[in-house]
C-alpha cells in the first residue's frame, strides 16, 4: 500500500480541473439506502487496497479532459476510471511483492522523453537524462500552467493525462515477469514436429446445425444455469437488470420541414410584420436588399455571421453536391437557396467578392524563450517580446537589414540559413501555426510585424502574395428539429404507452411499444455502470435510466419516462432485477447456447457411435458424410468446405497411421477421423528459433492478457451503486 500511496500522493500531481464537478453525481453526504454502514468515503477497494471518493473524483476529473474521452457519456467515463482505479492497485500489490518500485528518477526520465520534442536538453547527446534540467523544466511547467498559461496548461495537461506513474509501474512488472516466460525443449520439439508433420485422413462429419435439427437438441435455462455455476471462474455472478425500451426520437416531421422552407421563403420578399397587442409595425426588407448583411443574419439566423472569403476552388471541392451546384454561378448580391445542409436548412446570399491572398511568401525572426515550443532559450517571455519589438523598429526603418538579422538573430537555425525565409504556406494550410498564418494572410507584401505563437515572437516579414477571388457569404441558418407541437405529440405517445403498461408483462410492453412506431429493443444483463446500450448510448440518459432501475425502490415490472434534451422520449420497463450473488440466465443464453449446444452434441454422438471404427457406419448414425483432407499439421488443419478445425488437426497429429479416433467436438461440428498416412518431419538439431518463437508468443499472451486474469483473480469491492447517487 506505502508503493500505491507514492503512486496517487506525489506532490507534484496537478489535477488542473480540480474543480471540475463530478457530472451528474454526487459523492459524499449524499448516500442511498444501506449505505450509513462502513466508511462513506470508499467506493470499493481492490487487492485489499481502498479506493475512496477522492481517488474516484481525481480520476474521473482525469479521464473526462482527455480529449477522445470529452464527449463521452458519463458511464463511459465512470467505467474507464473504476477500471483504472482498480488496475492500478491490483499491479500495484503484485509489484510490490516482487520488489518493483516506481522511483523518482524514473519519473524524471519518463518526463524527460515526454518533453525531449519540445525541449531537447532534457536529454544529453549520449542519451542520457538532465535530472535536474527536467525538474526545472516541469516546475516552471506547472506554474506557468497554475498561473492561467494556456499553452502551459495545454502542454502540462497532456502529461498528467498520460497518467506516468501507473503506466511505467504497469510496463516494468509485465516486463518483469515476461522476462521469466522460458521455452523447454520438449515444447520446441513439440512445435517443430506439429509445424512440419503431415496427415492424410479421411473423416466423418456432421455440422452442429444439421445434427441439433436432427436430434432435437435445445438448451434450457436450467442447463444455462448450470454451466454458469460450473465456470464461476469464468462467469462470476454479479447485480444486473433486464430491459426493454422504446425510443421516441425528437424528429422533425414533414411538416416541421416545410414551416421552415417556407419561414426561410418569406426573406426572399419584403415582410411588414404587426404586433397588434404592442402597437408595432416592423417592415423587414428582402434579405436581398439587406444593407448590413452581418446585422441581418445576426437577427434571423441560428448562427453568426461568418466574414471568412471563400476561393471558387473550396466552393467546388465541398462534400454536398447540391451546394456545390447551386454556388457553380456566383453573383454578388444574389440569394440562394433555400437548400438543406445537413440537419440545415440554409438561404445564401454572396455578400462581397474581392482579391484575397491565397498564398503568401513569408520570413521571420524567431525570438524564442523558456518553455517555449522547440525552443532552448533561457530567456523570459517578456525579454523575448522585447528583442522583438527592437528587431521590428530596425526593419522597419532599414527593411535591408531584415536578412542579416535573420541571420544573425533568428533562433529557427534552418529558416535563418535561407534569412529566415520559411517559403509559401496556402490559405487553409493546416500543419502550420494559425496566428502567424492569420498574420500574413492578412497584410500586404512588404509589411512587417510582430506576431506571438507557442514558438516565440516572430518578426515577419510578407515577401510576396498570390491572389484569388474570394466570396464572403451572409448565410441565415435554420436548424431541422422537432417543433414545440411534434414533441409534444411524442410525449403525449410516450407518455400513453407507460401509463397503458402498468402492471404488464415484457411482452405486452414490447408488443405495445411496436405499434407506435418507436425504435423498440431489449437489453439483458446490464450492469449498473454499463458504457454502451444499443439505442440508448447516443441519447445521453443511459445513466440516468441505470440509475433509476438499479435503485433499491424500483422492483421488477416497473416502467419510466426519460426525456432527452432535444425533447425525444424514452419509455423503458424493468422486466427483471438480479443483486450481485445471482445469475442472470437471459444476459448468457446467447452467448452460452452455442456451446452447451456443442456439448450436448457431443455427448450425443458419442452414445450413437459406440465403439464403432467404421467411418461409413459412423456417418450414416451422424447423419452427416465423409470425406477425404491432406497436407493435415498440427497447427494448420483447413478441410475444404469445412473450415480450419484445430481439434482435427492434434488428432491427426497424435494418432499412429490406420488408426480411428473417437468422436471429437470441433469448431464447425463433430468428427470422427482416421489417418490414412503420415509424413513426419525429420528430427532437428538446433530448436532454438522454435524456443524463440514459443517464448516471443507467451509473453505476448502475458502482456495481453496477465493484467485481465490478476483482476479476475482479485478481490474487487465494488460500492459505486452505493455510493454515488443521482
Amino acid at each position: 500500500m506505502a508503493l500505491l500511496e507514492k503512486i496517487r500522493k506525489k506532490t507534484w500531481l496537478l489535477i488542473i480541473g480540480i474543480g471540475l464537478p463530478l457530472v451528474a453525481f454526487l459523492v459524499g453526504d449524499a448516500f442511498s439506502r444501506g449505505s450509513i454502514f462502513g466508511n462513506p468515503n470508499e467506493l470499493g477497494s481492490a487487492a485489499g487496497i481502498p479506493i475512496t471518493t477522492q481517488d474516484y473524483t481525481m480520476e474521473y476529473s482525469r479521464i473526462s479532459q482527455i480529449p477522445q474521452y470529452q464527449n463521452a457519456g458519463e458511464n463511459v467515463i465512470s467505467q474507464i476510471t473504476w477500471n483504472d482505479l482498480v488496475s492500478e492497485r491490483v499491479v500495484s500489490k503484485h509489484a510490490e511483492k516482487l520488489g518493483i518500485e516506481f522511483s523518482e528518477q524514473q519519473y524524471f526520465e519518463a518526463a524527460a522523453m515526454f518533453f525531449s520534442s519540445i525541449q531537447p536538453n532534457l536529454i544529453a547527446q549520449n542519451g542520457a537524462v538532465n535530472v535536474e534540467a527536467t525538474k526545472a523544466f516541469l516546475s516552471e511547467l506547472k506554474t506557468a500552467a497554475q498561473t492561467g498559461n494556456p499553452q502551459a496548461q495545454a502542454i502540462y495537461q497532456q502529461w498528467e493525462n498520460a497518467n506516468p506513474q501507473a503506466a511505467m509501474l504497469r510496463a516494468s512488472y509485465l516486463d518483469f515477469v515476461s522476462r521469466g516466460v522460458l521455452a523447454t525443449d520438449a515444447e520446441a520439439e513439440f512445435a517443430f514436429q506439429g509445424n512440419n508433420t503431415q496427415s492424410q485422413i479421411s473423416y466423418a462429419f456432421v455440422d452442429y446445425a444439421t445434427f441439433k435439427q436432427k436430434n432435437n437438441i435445445q438448451v434450457t435455462d436450467e442447463q444455462v444455469l448450470d454451466y454458469l455455476k460450473a465456470h464461476k471462474k469464468q462467469f462470476k455472478p454479479e447485480a444486473s437488470v433486464n430491459i426493454a425500451y422504446a425510443y421516441f426520437p425528437a424528429v422533425a416531421s414533414n411538416q416541421d420541414t416545410q414551416e421552415i422552407i417556407s419561414g426561410l421563403n418569406k426573406f426572399l420578399n419584403q415582410q411588414v410584420i404587426t404586433d397588434p397587442a404592442a402597437g408595432i409595425t416592423d417592415t423587414i426588407q428582402a434579405f436581398a436588399n439587406a444593407k448590413n448583411d452581418s446585422v441581418y443574419v445576426s437577427r434571423f439566423s441560428e448562427d453568426v455571421f461568418d466574414p471568412t472569403y471563400y476561393t471558387k476552388s473550396q466552393i467546388e471541392n465541398l462534400q454536398d453536391a447540391n451546394i456545390k451546384n447551386l454556388l457553380s454561378n456566383l453573383e454578388v448580391g444574389k440569394v440562394y437557396g433555400p437548400i438543406k445542409n445537413g440537419n440545415l436548412y440554409e438561404l445564401i446570399k454572396v455578400t462581397n467578392a474581392k482579391p484575397i491572398a491565397d498564398s503568401v511568401k513569408s520570413s521571420h525572426i524567431l525570438i524564442s524563450f523558456q518553455g517555449a515550443q522547440g525552443g532552448a532559450s533561457t530567456r523570459s517571455p517578456q525579454a523575448a517580446q522585447q528583442i522583438a519589438d527592437s528587431i521590428l523598429n530596425v526593419v522597419k526603418t532599414n527593411p535591408a537589414k531584415f536578412n542579416e538579422l535573420a541571420s544573425t538573430f533568428s533562433d529557427d537555425k534552418v529558416a535563418a540559413k535561407e534569412n529566415g525565409s520559411i517559403g509559401w504556406v496556402g490559405r487553409f494550410q493546416q500543419n502550420f501555426d494559425p496566428s502567424y498564418r492569420e498574420y500574413i494572410l492578412s497584410h500586404e507584401k512588404g509589411s512587417f510585424g510582430v506576431v506571438p505563437s507557442q514558438f516565440g515572437f516572430h518578426v515577419i516579414r510578407i515577401d510576396d502574395v498570390k491572389s484569388k477571388m474570394g466570396y464572403q457569404f451572409a448565410v441565415i441558418k435554420k436548424v431541422l428539429k422537432a417543433s414545440e407541437e411534434t414533441q409534444e405529440q411524442l410525449f403525449n405517445k410516450a407518455n400513453q404507452l407507460a401509463l397503458d403498461m402498468q402492471g404488464k408483462n415484457t411482452n405486452d410492453f414490447v408488443n405495445a411499444a411496436r405499434k407506435t412506431g418507436a425504435e423498440v429493443n431489449n437489453a439483458d444483463g446490464v450492469a449498473r455502470f454499463e458504457a454502451n446500450v444499443t439505442g440508448l448510448t447516443g441519447t445521453n440518459k443511459l445513466s440516468d435510466i441505470l440509475a433509476w432501475a438499479f435503485n433499491p425502490d424500483t422492483k421488477s415490472g416497473s416502467i419510466e419516462r426519460f426525456e432527452t434534451s432535444n425533447g425525444g422520449q424514452i419509455v423503458v420497463f424493468l422486466s427483471n432485477k438480479f443483486d450481485k450473488d445471482q445469475y442472470n440466465v437471459a444476459a448468457y443464453k446467447g452467448i452460452l447456447t452455442p456451446i452447451i449446444e456443442a456439448d450436448l452434441a457431443y455427448n450425443k454422438a458419442k452414445e450413437l457411435v459406440g465403439n464403432d471404427k467404421d467411418l461409413n457406419s459412423i456417418s450414416k448414425k451422424l447423419g452427416g458424410r465423409t470425406g477425404k483432407a491432406s497436407g493435415i499439421t498440427y497447427n494448420t488443419a483447413n478441410i475444404e468446405g469445412i473450415g480450419a478445425e484445430p481439434t482435427v488437426g492434434a488428432a491427426a497429429l497424435a494418432l499412429p497411421k490406420g488408426d480411428v479416433s473417437n468422436v471429437l467436438k470441433a469448431v464447425n461440428g463433430i468428427f470422427v477421423v482416421k489417418v490414412d498416412s503420415k509424413t513426419v518431419g525429420a528430427k532437428k538439431e538446433d530448436l532454438s528459433n522454435e524456443r524463440r518463437v514459443i517464448e516471443l508468443q507467451n509473453m505476448g499472451m502475458i502482456q495481453n492478457s496477465l493484467l485481465q486474469s490478476l483482476i479476475d483473480d482479485a478481490k474487487v469491492v465494488d460500492k459505486r451503486a452505493e455510493r454515488l447517487v443521482k
